[in-house]
């Protein structure tokens, strides 16, 4: 009976696997933006930029980051770090680095959040008031920006008429979990938000990545700021959508033009990155739960399981097996191609897919017994369980 139920399980996963390759806007990995000196012509000033950085203990970053920053070169433009609150003497060190630069940098002491904020968007709000440019650009600290970036981003919004553009910073790849794990979340990450469906005005698809977000400070303030939505964990999405609903026009891409320095050398580093916003992918939903870890283990774990039943004399397993993993491998080239990795770790991604299974359940208990962490800072939520707005 179980043999008969894995049989059934692995064709079923061969067909799901068949219609995936036949929708490669999900995994094709087309949307795909770079800096180039060749920029859009202006035939009007640039407008005024804010960049608006929130940092939690950041100092490891800022020698690599904040020289990006300053480098830019982008006329009437100004950058405000927000320390939330660090440990590691981040604001003195920002400083240190903009005086050695002979730049200056508005750096504020960031307050604890009030209720009803997280912490990050209670950082950037915090900059966003004291900023004053047309245009705001909301970056990680530890993301690294190659010259001209945001001339090019500017540049791009106003030519696509877009009133948000975000880029997927290029991610830290260094070391064997890294490796294994980060292809395969951006892989899932626009499986879910397929990133032509984000700039087609026809789908409802909205989504951002919350390292390189740039919008209109019109565009901000037509939605009611970020106090719109204060409370999601899952901050990026949460403005997309809001935009998006709005009727105007956003835009994601993959980009190598904006890089994380952030290193992922350890497997409980990637664990705890992927737990800290899984459950609330599903909208904290024990039904969406229950059948995202059935599909999982479905599309990723039956395979492996009906090849390793035909090599123990279950031959019947082994062509539809076959048929799923080659197709999944398939869908998975575009990412290992974008990371510049061996082609051979396109066969890696049902073991990615497990781990994946197992960290959204851990999300799940982190949720229920009321754990949260951002950048290494935990608070308990037990009394009042945050839900992100949809």
């Amino acid at each position: 009976m179980g043999s008969l139920i894995l049989f059934l399980a692995v064709v079923i996963s061969a067909g799901i696997w068949l219609v995936l390759l036949f929708m490669p806007i999900r995994w094709r990995m087309s949307e795909q933006w770079d800096i180039s000196v060749d920029l859009p012509a202006m035939n009007y000033p640039w407008p005024t930029l804010s960049v608006i950085v929130p940092a939690r203990n950041e100092r490891a970053s800022l020698p690599a980051t904040l020289p990006s920053w300053l480098k830019q070169d982008y006329p009437a433009s100004e950058i405000i770090l927000v320390d939330d609150e660090s440990g590691d003497g981040t604001a003195a060190y920002a400083r240190e680095i903009s005086a050695r630069e002979n730049r200056k940098v508005h750096i504020i002491d960031g307050t604890p959040p009030p209720p009803g904020w997280s912490g990050k968007l209670w950082a950037l709000e915090q900059g966003i008031r004291v900023s004053s440019g047309e245009w705001l650009l909301f970056t990680d600290a530890d993301i690294f920006h190659k010259p001209l970036l945001w001339q090019g981003l500017v540049a791009k919004a106003r030519a696509e008429q877009r009133e948000m553009v975000s880029l997927m910073a290029f991610l830290d790849t260094h070391g064997f979990w890294a490796k294994l794990l980060i292809p395969a979340f951006v892989y899932f990450f626009h499986f879910l938000y397929p990133f032509a469906e984000v700039q087609d005005t026809r789908s409802k698809t909205a989504a951002a990545a919350g390292g390189c977000i740039l919008i209109s400070r019109k565009a901000l303030s037509k939605i009611g700021g970020i106090a719109s939505y204060s409370d999601a964990w899952i901050d990026d999405v949460a403005l997309a959508i809001r935009i998006k609903r709005a009727g105007m026009l956003i835009s994601l891409s993959l980009t190598k033009s904006a890089i994380s320095i952030r290193p992922y050398l350890k497997f409980c580093e990637i664990w705890s990155m992927i737990a800290r916003n899984a459950f609330a992918q599903l909208h904290y939903s024990w039904l969406l739960l229950a059948g995202t870890v059935m599909g999982l283990f479905l599309i990723f774990v039956s395979p492996v399981a009906g090849i390793c039943f035909s090599v123990a004399g279950k031959s019947v397993m082994i062509v539809p097996s076959g048929i799923a993993l080659v197709s999944m491998a398939i869908t998975y080239l575009p990412t290992i191609r974008f990371f510049n990795m061996n082609c051979g770790r396109i066969f890696s991604l049902p073991v990615a897919g497990f781990l994946y299974l197992a960290m959204t359940l851990s999300s799940a208990g982190n949720h229920v017994f009321g754990r949260r962490e951002w950048r290494g800072s935990r608070r308990n939520i037990m009394s009042n369980t945050i839900l992100m707005k949809r």
